[in-house]
């Protein structure tokens, strides 16, 4: 079991699908099992079932956290600028501002406990590794393996900005998609939202998109965090 866990707005997806796509190059006789889980319910159940499974997930709940973290292989965590995190919740979800932030706080903190295990491989958005074929090899030395330039020459190819959004407009047509609302579509085997698509991924988005009052509430929440993942406060401090 390999565990893809992720911010609200981190590029956990993009992980997710750059996993399935290594671990099916590197294991093509395996099938991937790969579901999103929000609570132990969500789990497959252990049994000695050949598939590979990827598990997707922001925060969960405390059985599934423990589970998870006692049989992973492997951890991939995705961080970002809480700020940007929360403008990236208004935009495309059309959260409140207050509800962005509780859903930012709770997977920032969540995936805060589990970043100094020995199995876990931190990726920090604004390093850019959405877009860095070197990703690839990291994740594939996740699974114990080394990819063939040839593989990874493919699969960084199929991770771009506009083969996602491309896949993202037949959704549709897809018998794997469901919709979680009435105006919402999610492919359940790569967890690709019709709200992931058209994203520009501009890092400091928060500073055109936040009002001072609002990035000043995101960095007084999570100042602990932020010093603690080095993102630094630019918000004067009030009286």
């Amino acid at each position: 079991m390999y565990w893809c866990l992720g911010m609200y707005g981190s590029a956990s997806t993009w992980v997710f699908n750059a996993a399935r796509k290594v671990a099916q190059a590197l294991t093509p006789n395996r099938q991937i099992l790969g579901p999103f889980v929000v609570a132990h319910r969500d789990l497959p159940p252990r049994t000695d079932d050949p598939h590979l499974i990827i598990i997707k997930s922001h925060e969960t709940d405390e059985a599934a956290a423990a589970e998870l973290h006692q049989h992973a292989t492997g951890i991939w965590i995705s961080i970002r600028d809480p700020r940007d995190c929360v403008t990236s919740l208004l935009s495309y979800h059309g959260l409140s501002f207050a509800a962005a932030l509780d859903w930012v706080e709770r997977s920032a903190r969540f995936c805060a406990r589990f970043t100094d295990d020995p199995r876990a491989i931190l990726f920090r958005y604004e390093s850019g590794f959405v877009d860095d074929p070197e990703t690839l090899a990291t994740i594939a030395a996740g699974f114990g393996g080394v990819l063939p330039p040839a593989d990874r020459h493919r699969i960084f190819a199929e991770t771009r900005r506009s083969v996602i959004d491309a896949f993202i407009a037949q959704l549709e047509t897809l018998p794997t998609v469901v919709r979680p609302k009435p105006d919402a579509l999610v492919d359940r085997v790569t967890q690709w939202h019709d709200h992931h698509a058209n994203r520009t991924g501009k890092i400091g988005r928060w500073r055109d998109a936040l009002t001072l009052a609002e990035a000043a509430a995101v960095e007084q929440r999570l100042e602990d965090w932020m010093k603690a993942f080095d993102y630094h406060r630019e918000v004067e401090r009030g009286p």
